[in-house]
């Protein structure tokens, strides 16, 4: 019984040898060297033998996820085992895989890489046809700029030039209303003198008889001055005669020296019902009745005031509108 336990023991120990020995020899591809590598370096090895552009560290990464894909497959019987020759067969196909995945999305990046150098040629076309378009416009916009202050002035100068002629033309206007009120300056409006108008207009010797007569009668003058007053011409007012209707007599003396001393005797109209006044074109009566208030205001006020022509004189001083 000693015995078959020595031989027992000693078969173990055999074969504890034969492990050992069977454990120093190594499986899979190795060096003339007797040197022992790891798997990882030898994967490592080889991705950059075969990519040599690739970074070493994330070819690393890859063999180690392609492996860990390969050991996580099996059991965890065979995970505790060295690799196979099948095993980094098929860890080397799918690292092709990968890189052929990453190919592909390199050549789409290079079609991209492509299409973006294309639009950026465009785009810079697009670029220079727009400058060029400013450029245009710029100079369309000066040009238009110096036209605009060309008629700026232009329009300026003709402001200038209306304000000068309208000035003109009220100065003309003046100076025919004074012209005309110098053709009229011998000339007095009498009105309420009685007109013979059955038979059409009256005639003018019958109409001077009446108004010497008027003389004589309303404005107290004596017979002697009344007969010896000189006139140029005497007429009813323009229009045709209405039946009811009496016309105001105009008269056109001489001698204007005649004409003052007539219409001196304005007061003694008085409550007659009969007026008399002196003649003005339309545009120097509207000036004159405008002033007629302000006239009758500054009398009230106690001042001196009168209308000559077109111009108020209060205190003898022009007061014009």
């Amino acid at each position: 019984m000693t015995k078959k336990r020595k031989d027992r023991n000693s078969s173990g120990n055999n074969s504890d040898n034969r492990n050992k020995c069977k454990q120093t020899k190594q499986r899979g591809p190795s060096d003339d060297s007797d040197d022992c590598f790891s798997i990882s370096e030898i994967l490592g090895k080889a991705s950059a033998v075969l990519f040599p552009d690739v970074n070493n560290s994330e070819h690393k990464d890859t063999v180690g996820e392609v492996f860990c894909g390969a050991e996580n497959s099996n059991s965890m019987a065979e995970s505790s085992r060295e690799p196979t020759n099948k095993d980094l067969l098929d860890c080397m196909k799918a690292m092709g895989d990968k890189l052929s995945t990453m190919e592909k999305k390199l050549n789409s990046l290079d079609i991209l890489e492509k299409k973006v150098t294309s639009f950026e040629k465009e785009l810079n076309k697009m670029w220079v046809a727009i400058e060029d378009r400013i450029k245009c416009t710029d100079a369309k916009l000066d040009g238009l700029v110096d036209r605009i202050e060309t008629h700026d002035v232009e329009a300026a100068l003709m402001t200038e030039r209306v304000s000068r002629l309208e000035k003109q033309r009220d100065d003309l206007r003046d100076d025919v209303a004074y012209l005309k009120s110098q053709s009229m300056r011998n000339n007095l409006v009498f009105t309420n003198i009685p007109e013979d108008n059955t038979s059409g207009n009256e005639p003018a010797d019958v109409t001077e008889s009446k108004l010497r007569q008027h003389l004589k009668e309303k404005l107290k003058l004596a017979k002697e001055t009344a007969e010896s007053i000189r006139f140029e011409r005497i007429h009813r007012s323009p229009g045709h005669p209405v039946q009811g209707r009496i016309r105001n007599v105009i008269a056109k003396f001489t001698f204007f020296k005649d004409r003052e001393l007539v219409r001196r005797e304005w007061k003694q109209l008085a409550g007659s019902g009969c007026q008399m006044y002196e003649q003005f074109p339309p545009e120097v009566m509207d000036k004159r009745r405008r002033l007629v208030p302000k006239m009758k205001d500054a009398r009230k006020e106690g001042k001196r005031a009168w209308i000559i022509f077109d111009t108020l004189y209060v205190d003898g001083k022009p007061v014009r509108t």
